[in-house]
């Protein structure tokens, strides 16, 4: 296939295999596919045998999610949008069209048939607000006393998430949890008489969520503790003969570079598996050519009542695991260049969405300790721009190694070298690039990017290195990466610029303010500045202050704040700095960025400023297309400006 220059708008072609659920009988594969069609998202469900063949689209909603077979695989229970909000609906996979399971007054955020596939389990908005004083579409005001009143890519928590329960014949909803409560994940009893959740029921969750898992009757009734972690339980599941198998972090909180964990849990004792990994259980490989809403719950499916499957990040991928109840532990995909994010199984089948080196993802089935490729309608958009990028181990003078990819342009010479920096930083980069990095190869940058101390993936201790100090260690790692680059002549020492969003941000405005005049060029994006008022202004500000700085409280000790804050350098600077804010993002604020960019300007420094409205966090992956289209652009702009 003729190569073509990736730019900004081809964004418009994206295509992104999503939603995952294999048959009963493990016959077939239900994935979602997401396009672009005139500026919004549009999601349809998909069905591939799993034996391989011709993918039949089979259903035509413009937001059709979730799928899940009924226990006789007879019905596909889906989520869809069709109703005007976020309903369950129902598929017979014999024929006809789709019928709405019941009516739910708010949003609903998943559903689950009972194992008998006599009821299904929703979780969906409460129905009782939390804050709204007078009209809930036009309230005179919101009352708040609770630190969890907000969180990114949701907006105002007005109410919380509910346990909810509906006949499979369709019926009025019954709600069986407090509207006091956030309910994150639900399963079923193997009876189908009782249904698990992962909640946070103590008064002090008002401060900090630290759910554990519960379980309530069918009928109605308080729920009763089914199994607790020192941190907090992500997921869980129960196997077909009643075993408990559930995913979390059993450290006492919060701890950035804490792993997830799995565990079982048989009467009264819990054991942990696979501790021998010094892994982390948890998709935490990103790129935009992935789906970001698998990330959470991380998966946790009972292969057969004495095997469990879940998803491990090790060394820059993402894999599934087999960990079984006798100790054992099998890596499922031994190849090194993918990422797995979606999983599911169904009669000793595995299915998984990956992208495959540089690739775009497509469904797979998990075989022999490989991927067979199942669909083929998801990567065909990106394979002329498709680039798979050089993997290289970059000694450390401190003894250690670290994963670095790079993506060259094609057939030229090198324009600059830009670093791009992931987020987090309890993440992890991996084979598969991001597209700016595509676009700006196309435009003649070769791009750097690797996994710094502080990226999972290297075990506890290389994640914890960072814990309570950003900016020391992290610096050092990063700084060798640009200096081997520069050695090996991957680009001109005085053409280096800077990439980075989230954290990635952090590290770009530390890097300008310890260095200045080191870097040509540099574009922040929702970053983290000044912890002090990060503190209060982000969702998760305060615990982010103590990952950090190291301290519990900014008032504990203001000075190391300052220090650890990329604000108290960056006057420094005086390189060309493009600041890009999603304005609706909760996790980083804009007023993060309205200070770098007030001190810059107000110092006569080149920088600008660019803002998307209502956006959140990621918007990169999941913003209005036309946005991400003109970040992108604005992104190469100003590297071919000024680098």
């Amino acid at each position: 296939m003729t190569a073509r220059r990736f730019t900004g708008r081809d964004v418009l072609r994206e295509t992104l295999i999503t939603h995952l659920a294999v048959a009963p009988d493990g016959s077939s594969v239900v994935y979602g596919r997401r396009t672009i069609a005139g500026n919004e998202y549009r999601t349809r469900l998909w069905r591939v045998p799993i034996t391989g063949g011709r993918a039949e689209q089979i259903t035509t909603g413009d937001l059709d999610i979730r799928p899940r077979f009924s226990p006789d695989g007879r019905t596909l229970l889906f989520l869809s949008t069709r109703s005007g909000k976020s309903q369950p609906w129902l598929l017979s996979l014999s024929g006809g069209e789709p019928t709405q399971l019941a009516e739910f007054d708010g949003q609903v955020g998943a559903a689950e048939w009972s194992p008998d596939g006599q009821s299904v389990l929703a979780l969906a908005q409460s129905g009782e607000d939390r804050f709204r004083v007078g009209d809930p579409e036009a309230p005179t005001a919101r009352h708040i006393s609770s630190l969890n009143w907000r969180l990114d890519g949701v907006g105002v928590r007005d109410q919380f998430t509910s346990l909810w329960v509906v006949p499979a014949r369709g019926g009025r909803p019954r709600r069986l949890t407090e509207p006091t409560y956030e309910v994150g994940h639900a399963f079923w009893a193997p009876d189908s008489k009782r249904i698990g959740i992962v909640a946070d029921l103590r008064p002090e969750a008002g401060v900090l969520e630290e759910p554990q898992a519960w379980t309530v009757p069918l009928q109605g009734g308080r729920p009763a503790k089914l199994a607790e972690l020192r941190g907090e339980i992500a997921a869980a599941g129960w196997s077909s003969a009643g075993k408990l198998a559930f995913a979390g972090v059993d450290e006492p909180g919060p701890v950035g570079s804490a792993s997830i964990g799995l565990w079982t849990k048989s009467r009264r004792s819990q054991r942990p598996l696979g501790e021998e990994l010094d892994r982390t259980f948890f998709y935490g490989v990103v790129t935009d050519l992935a789906d970001f809403t698998a990330r959470f719950p991380p998966p946790v499916f009972w292969l057969d009542d004495e095997n469990i499957l879940a998803l491990v990040t090790t060394d820059g991928t993402c894999v599934p695991y087999r960990f079984g109840l006798d100790g054992s532990t099998e890596r499922l995909v031994e190849r090194d260049d993918a990422v797995c994010c979606w999983l599911a199984c169904g009669g000793g089948r595995i299915a998984t969405v990956a992208n495959v080196a540089g690739g775009a993802s497509e469904g797979y089935a998990v075989e022999d300790g490989d991927l067979r490729k199942l669909s083929s309608n998801g990567s065909r958009w990106f394979a002329p721009y498709r680039r798979d990028p050089e993997r290289h181990a970059v000694r450390h003078r401190d003894g250690h190694d670290l994963d670095a990819w790079v993506v060259r342009p094609r057939g030229r010479r090198s324009r600059g070298l830009v670093l791009q920096m992931h987020g987090g930083p309890y993440l992890a980069h991996g084979s598969t690039p991001w597209l700016e990095m595509i676009a700006l190869a196309d435009a003649g940058f070769t791009v750097l990017y690797g996994n710094p101390r502080g990226s999972i993936g290297y075990g506890r201790s290389f994640a914890a290195a960072i814990d309570g100090d950003w900016g020391d260690t992290d610096e050092s790692d990063c700084m060798r990466l640009v200096d081997w680059a520069i050695r090996k002549g991957l680009g001109p020492r005085d053409h280096v610029g800077l990439l980075g969003l989230s954290y990635g941000g952090y590290m770009t405005n530390w890097l300008l303010g310890r260095y200045p005049g080191r870097f040509a060029a540099a574009v922040s994006e929702n970053p983290v500045l000044d912890l002090l008022s990060f503190s209060g202004e982000s969702d998760f500000g305060f615990i982010v202050t103590k990952f950090a700085a190291g301290v519990e409280h900014a008032s504990d000790d203001f000075a190391r704040t300052l220090d650890r804050s990329p604000v108290a350098r960056l006057h420094r600077n005086k390189a060309p700095l493009l600041l890009l804010q999603a304005e609706g993002d909760l996790r980083c604020p804009a007023g993060q960025t309205d200070i770098a960019f007030w001190l810059l300007r107000t110092l006569g420094r080149p920088v600008e400023m660019v803002r998307y409205p209502d956006e959140p966090h990621v918007m990169l992956a999941v913003g209005r297309p036309d946005r991400r289209v003109d970040r992108i652009e604005r992104i190469v702009d100003w590297f071919e400006r000024y680098l």
